[in-house]
Order: C-alpha cells, then sequence, then structure tokens
C-alpha cells in the first residue's frame, strides 16, 4: 500500500484528488494540508511514502517544505502536483530533490499512475514538462552521435515519454513488469542516464525518439 499525503490549499482540487486516490488500488490518502507549515508537520507526524505538493500555497517556500521534508521524512518520495509548466522552475525543483512533476490537467489515471511510479522508487515527468526541458539542447545535441536501439527499446521510449509506468508499459508490449525493467536499464546505458526523467529527455535531445511539439 502507497500512503500518499495531499497538500494543496485549495479544498475542490483536494476534493478531487481524494476521489481520484480511493479508487485506486495499492494506494491510499493518509492526510491532507493546505498550507506549507501543515505540511511539513504532517509528513514529520505520517511518515508518507509519496507526498503530492503543490508548490503554491500559503506559508513557507516550497523549496523549505521540500527541505524539511527531507530532513524530517526522508523516506517520503515528493511528486510536485502543479498547474505551472515554467522549465526554470522544474529544473531547480528537480534539483532540490523532488522525484516527479505533473500537471493537473492531466488525466485521473495518469495521476494515479505518477503515484504509483514514484512510490516505487521512480522519476515521473508530464510529456509537456519533458519536451520543454529537452528543448534548450535540441540545437547542441542535433550534431551528437545517436545511440542504437532495438525495437523493443524504442517503444518503450516512447511509451516512457507518453507519461506510462512499467505496468503499463508492459501491458501494452505484451511482457512483464521485470522484462520492462530490465530494458530500461540497457537504455539508461545507451543514453548515458541515470533515471526515467534523464533517458527520456536525453532521447528527445538526442533525436532517438520523435515527439511532436508542444504549446
Amino acid at each position: 500500500m502507497i500512503r500518499v499525503l495531499l497538500a494543496d490549499d485549495h479544498p475542490l482540487v483536494r476534493t478531487g484528488f481524494r476521489a481520484v486516490l480511493a479508487g485506486a488500488d495499492g494506494m491510499g490518502l493518509v492526510g491532507e494540508a493546505a498550507d506549507g507549515n501543515e505540511t511539513q508537520r504532517l509528513a514529520r507526524e505520517l511518515q508518507p511514502d509519496v507526498l503530492l505538493l503543490d508548490v503554491s500555497m500559503p506559508g513557507p517556500p516550497v523549496v523549505d517544505t521540500i527541505r524539511a521534508v527531507q530532513r524530517d521524512a526522508p523516506r517520503t518520495r515528493i511528486l510536485i502536483l502543479t498547474a505551472y509548466q515554467d522549465p526554470g522552475l522544474v529544473r531547480g525543483l528537480l534539483s532540490a530533490g523532488v522525484a516527479g512533476y505533473i500537471l493537473k490537467d492531466e488525466p485521473n489515471a495518469a495521476v494515479v499512475e505518477a503515484v504509483r511510479v514514484v512510490g516505487n522508487g521512480g522519476s515521473w515527468l508530464s510529456p509537456a514538462i519533458l519536451v520543454q526541458l529537452a528543448r534548450p539542447r535540441l540545437g547542441q545535441a542535433a550534431c551528437l552521435p545517436r545511440p542504437k536501439l532495438t525495437e523493443v527499446e524504442s517503444a518503450i521510449l516512447r511509451l516512457l515519454i507518453d507519461g506510462k509506468g512499467d505496468q503499463e508499459i508492459g501491458s501494452a508490449l505484451g511482457m512483464s513488469e521485470r522484462t520492462v525493467r530490465r530494458h530500461l536499464r540497457s537504455i539508461y546505458d545507451r543514453l548515458g542516464a541515470v533515471s526515467r526523467v534523464e533517458a527520456a529527455v536525453h532521447a528527445i535531445q538526442l533525436g532517438v525518439v520523435v515527439t511532436p511539439p508542444i504549446g
């Protein structure tokens, strides 16, 4: 069971995501917070597996909350849930150590999968954010050699960039989650990546996987 703490200052948002999480197998909502101070206190007391954290709430800055949670609840993985798509903000929060960044307009199934992936130790970024992060280096990367991937590896990468988790990738390609993870390790090695996020960004930058423009 993945234990989730939801932090957002808008009651309607919390109501919506409470319903989403209630209908998901293998996870449960253990607490809700409406500001940064309450988030820090509940994270310390509840020690959740995943903190779904809005970036704009009353109280201390979000980076201070992230640091407090990392200090007081070191096993809690932080998944940013927000409407903001600014690449600079995303990079700053990733550098601060969050495990994922998902937009509030994503389908409910994507939110559930993001919580599942992050709760199981993975990383997650919304596809729109992935493309934005890759854009600044697209010109530089064009002259770099493209790593050779198998057809299966390329298919897995496309699904990963679409925001699919290991279970969904396996179902789509007719393989077990263990096999998906084995292929992912090979993909990481070929792309010089250490996570799902890096693999997706590098793949886009190197032109290994073609994605439609966003925005």
